[in-house]
């Protein structure tokens, strides 16, 4: 198994990213070992090829034994225990094929003896370094690993006359293996460590999103129920009974508390909450949009209700989609009792399989919808901001002295 120092940025992780790191740099490390250490040694075996055939015989053991390294490090697909195995199996194969060049009858001063000797020493044997990324480990291993691979390669070649640059090619690849090594430590933490940031920017921007969708909520909670109330009130409360003025500012007043303690919930005359408290099932549309409709016609505006389209065995329509389709149905009642001068609107609920719409029109004095500000809550958040946050769309028909068509539309 691999094990590094987690430097710098493993610091500012958590134990378990430090796990991560190890375990990742652990898999990459094997895998480079394994395939660097069989492409060298089967590459080492192909020199032997080109022997002439009196020579093969004396050779034919480290050939064989290089070609079973190959076989096993290159054959096998795992980096975790099973992959370590096959990277000390060819370590140790690789090994044994240096020390059987020492064999009677091995052409020790043959230029192709002389390049396989030289590439399985320096070389297929170092490749095992690209596993361990810990410091101390990886000198302590190059030690003991190199020292032997130096001692063979050399005598192995001593009567080629060319045991000095075996020596110094063994010294200077083992030492790019140990650079190597830690390179690739090094590279898999830096990943490791983008990869954390990464995770933490967009940890950052979720919260900051939620954030905003909860301000804006907030919003809409606020214009449709407080200011509503406070618009009734400014206006002396025409048209509305005082027994529902008081019943509506107490509402609020319990909406103001929970605020306070930064605990909101769906709104107090919540569509759905009201449905629960009058005995009606909550669970479907047309129960939600009724208590809507009560709540209008409370307030002065007769809602007629037309028959739509149903979906009989569709899938009951989703807690978010339900509830912003009623605010936003509630929301357009509340804009025809004060905005369009119209007493009535009619209200049409259609269910498909998919998605379920509502309808709610009015012949008042109607508007242009391009000449509404923005910034205007009512229209902009409260309706068309609700729906569309659950994936919905909003259309509007309105033209002065026409009258006023919303359709709105959300999926189940």
């Amino acid at each position: 198994m691999l094990l590094t120092s987690a430097g710098t940025a493993g610091a500012e992780v958590s134990a378990a990213d430090a796990l991560e790191l190890r375990r990742e740099q652990s898999e990459v490390g094997i895998a480079c070992a394994r395939r660097a250490g069989g492409v060298f040694a089967g590459t080492s075996a192909l020199h032997l090829v080109m022997l002439v055939p009196t020579e093969l015989p004396a050779v034919l053991p480290s050939a064989l034994l290089l070609v079973i390294s190959a076989a096993i490090q290159l054959s096998s697909r795992r980096a975790g225990p099973s992959g370590a195995r096959a990277v000390i199996a060819g370590l140790v194969l690789g090994v044994v094929a240096l020390a059987a060049f020492l064999g009677p009858g091995v052409p020790d001063g043959d230029r192709t003896v002389l390049s396989c000797v030289t590439m399985l020493a320096s070389m297929a044997l170092p490749a095992p370094l690209l596993a361990i990324g810990s410091s101390a480990r990886l000198l302590g291993a190059a030690v003991l690993g190199g020292v032997p691979a130096l001692a063979l390669g050399t005598a192995a070649t001593w009567g080629s006359g060319r045991a000095l640059f075996v020596g110094l090619s063994v010294v200077v690849c083992w030492v790019i293996a140990v650079l190597g090594a830690r390179w690739l430590a090094s590279s898999v933490e830096r990943a490791h460590a983008g990869t954390a940031r990464l995770r933490t920017a967009h940890a950052a921007e979720r919260r900051s999103s939620e954030s905003e969708a909860q301000r804006r909520r907030e919003a809409r909670l606020m214009h449709d129920t407080i200011l509503a109330t406070l618009t009734l009130v400014a206006h002396r409360g025409e048209g509305v009974s005082a027994a529902t003025l008081r019943s509506q500012a107490e509402a609020d007043l319990a909406l103001l508390r929970r605020l306070d303690r930064a605990d909101l919930d769906p709104a107090p005359r919540d569509c759905a909450e009201a449905s629960r408290a009058s005995g009606a099932d909550a669970s479907t549309a047309a129960s939600v949009l009724a208590e809507v409709g009560r709540r209008a016609e409370a307030l002065g505006v007769e809602v007629r209700w037309h028959a739509g389209t149903a979906a009989p065995g569709a899938s009951p329509l989703g807690g978010a989609s339900l509830e912003a389709l009623a605010g936003a149905a509630g929301e357009s009642l509340e804009n025809v009792r004060r905005h369009s001068g119209a007493t009535t609107a009619h209200v049409t609920l259609d269910e498909g399989p998919d998605s379920v719409r509502v309808t709610v029109s009015d012949a008042g004095r109607g508007f242009d919808p391009a000449a509404v500000p923005g910034a205007r809550l009512g229209l902009a958040q409260s309706v068309v901001g609700r729906i569309e946050a659950v994936g919905g769309t909003v259309r509007i028909f309105s033209a002065v002295g026409a009258g006023t068509t919303v359709l709105l539309s959300v999926p189940r």
